[in-house]
């Protein structure tokens, strides 16, 4: 399963200008949350809070995740 989300793009995970961002995106669509202090638990940045729920998120989560990126890089493809 891919989400396509209509509206702004998600941000591709392998470009480092846009990392933040994508660390924020994906805990807000991946991880239970009701406040922000949820999504970030004990870090003061998106990056280290993304990192550590990977270690425990569910591997259909990571699948997801990794399917969307997959888009990025097949419609680089499509483009060359």
């Amino acid at each position: 399963m891919v989400p396509v989300p209509i509206g702004p793009g998600i941000p591709r995970r392998d470009r480092e200008d846009v990392r933040e961002r994508y660390a924020k995106i994906m805990l807000i669509l991946f991880k239970p949350w009701k406040t922000v202090d949820d999504l970030l638990g004990d870090h003061i940045g998106w990056e280290d809070a993304f990192d550590e729920f990977c270690l425990s998120a569910p591997v259909r989560y990571i699948k997801i995740m990794n399917n969307m990126q997959r888009l990025h890089e097949c419609r680089d493809s499509r483009d060359d």
